[in-house]
């Protein structure tokens, strides 16, 4: 090999360190948990005894001794509840939000817990409202908890501390989709060191990422490299010489994982299942169908119109700025393509200088786009703009989660250049959706789009929606593609 490699990883020169040892973080959730719910049995005593106005049932406040007594009890159960919901296993790849579900869910189980234990043992009876109190001040504090923790895995890992070194074997756009996420997201703790193709020349990048060899060289890459994983796409080699790479990875004690083709994925609509045993193909269908497709419409329609309620001043607000910013009309009406195909008028208030088009025809909006109007960069930057499609959801023509509209225009370009793209249509689009939630927005990736856009349709279930909706929030601050 003739190109230079990669400088050595940060943790190698770290030398020995907690963090990386892949069982740090659950230890230290355990050890927090812990921690964190006998100090809720205490300030759930504190607040309910001193503090609630709701009168005590015997007229005088119980011994603080017995509650401290149970305290090793109440922890107890609360963290063999959460064991149980997964919460001390590896997040690697998991939003924060994929693990507030199950944290909600495993409080729950803790309280029923203790409740069962208060049953069979009459010596001690705890209040039932501490006991509420106890499971709602653990679920902040455990919340809490865990966003910090993350907040400080994600410091560590963009350090590179914490990271596992993988090496890409062969190119393909799913390979390519791959290394743009995990640099967008490094909190998932993996660090592309480079890539290896025996078509691309070395001292080439593909995706950002060095081309530092041909697959020839892949046992000399791991141990110089110190590689700990090895992604390898699938039809880059032959079949025959994907069995010799792997034996190599198991020989070098690496994992290795498998890329399927990216354009493969958005052609395949199958899924599989087991009875007993056998294996089982099916055809994926849109999930938002009959009683589904009925309750998240009234859902959209009741927190719609919420909403419209709730953000009244500060639709007034910006209405009144769109104004005085420059001339042209506060909403900007435009055609777009919907559920089934059926066009209708989308409603958003204009960021834009009068007939922004007339010399380009539709294009997407750019970063520093010269169009935008004073405050337009403001409102598309946190996506105020898009405020009057409650409207739309109202009407059902859109709804609050789903694949975006886009224009005919656009639609007709893409349904010829994109396999499946008209699969987005068997819903009602939205306001935000699983793409946009992923940063996929604005001048990005169409294909990479779609792929998100069908699983969403493929996939649905009501609690996705939810996660999408509060990462919405959290994706309004960070979002990098909205212009």
């Amino acid at each position: 090999m003739k190109e230079a490699l990669p400088d050595a990883p940060v943790t190698r020169a770290l030398g020995p360190s907690v963090f990386r040892r892949l069982d740090w973080l659950p230890r230290a959730l355990l050890v927090g948990d812990a921690v964190l719910v006998a100090a809720a049995v205490l300030l759930a005593y504190g607040y309910r005894f001193h503090l609630d106005r709701v009168p005590i049932v015997h007229g005088e406040a119980p011994a603080l001794g017995p509650y401290l007594l149970a305290v090793p009890v109440v922890v107890a159960c609360f963290l063999i509840a959460l064991a149980f919901n997964q919460q001390y296993r590896s997040w690697r790849g998991r939003a924060l939000v994929d693990q507030l579900f199950p944290l909600a869910s495993g409080v729950a189980v803790g309280a029923v817990l203790i409740l069962a234990a208060m049953s069979l043992y009459r010596g001690f009876e705890y209040s039932r409202l501490t006991l509420v109190y106890t499971a709602v001040i653990a679920l902040v504090l455990l919340t809490i908890e865990r966003y910090l923790l993350r907040s400080h895995e994600t410091r560590l890992r963009r350090r590179g501390i914490g990271t596992d070194r993988v090496l890409v074997v062969g190119t393909n756009a799913a390979v390519e989709l791959l290394i743009q996420r995990l640099s967008m997201f490094p909190q998932y703790g993996f660090q592309i060191t480079g890539v290896v193709d025996d078509q691309l020349p070395s001292g080439t990048t593909f995706a950002g990422a060095p081309v530092l060899g041909q697959s020839a060289d892949l046992p000399g890459l791991i141990r110089e490299l110190g590689v700990q994983q090895v992604f390898m796409a699938i039809g880059s080699v032959s079949n025959e010489h994907l069995l010799h790479l792997l034996k190599i990875c198991d020989d070098q004690q690496v994992d290795f994982k498998l890329i399927p083709d990216l354009l493969d994925i958005m052609r395949t609509g199958v899924e599989a299942a087991i009875i007993d045993g056998l294996p089982l193909i099916g055809i994926r269908r849109n999930r938002l169908r009959g009683p589904a497709a009925t309750i998240k419409r009234a859902i959209d329609l009741t927190a719609a119109l919420i909403l419209s309620i709730v953000l009244s001043p500060l639709l007034l607000v910006i209405a009144i700025a769109v104004r005085l910013s420059s001339k042209g009309p506060v909403l900007f009406p435009q055609e777009r393509v919907g559920a089934s195909g059926r066009r209708f008028t989308v409603y958003k208030f204009r960021t834009m200088v009068l007939d922004a088009e007339a010399q380009t025809g539709p294009v997407f909006a750019q970063p520093g786009d010269a169009r935008r109007t004073p405050i337009g960069g403001f409102l598309r930057r946190f996506s105020l703009d898009e405020l009057p499609q409650l409207l739309n959801v109202v009407r059902g023509e859109m709804s609050l989660v789903g694949p975006r509209p886009e224009r005919p225009f656009f639609v007709e370009r893409f349904s010829d250049e994109v396999p499946r793209y008209l699969d987005r249509h068997q819903v009602r689009p939205g306001m935000t959706g699983w793409a946009q939630i992923n940063d996929l927005r604005g001048d990005s990736s169409i294909a990479e789009r779609t792929i998100y856009d069908i699983y969403y349709v493929e996939n649905w279930t009501l609690a996705l929606d939810l996660k999408i909706l509060m990462l919405t929030l959290f994706r309004l601050l960070f979002q990098r593609h909205a212009y």
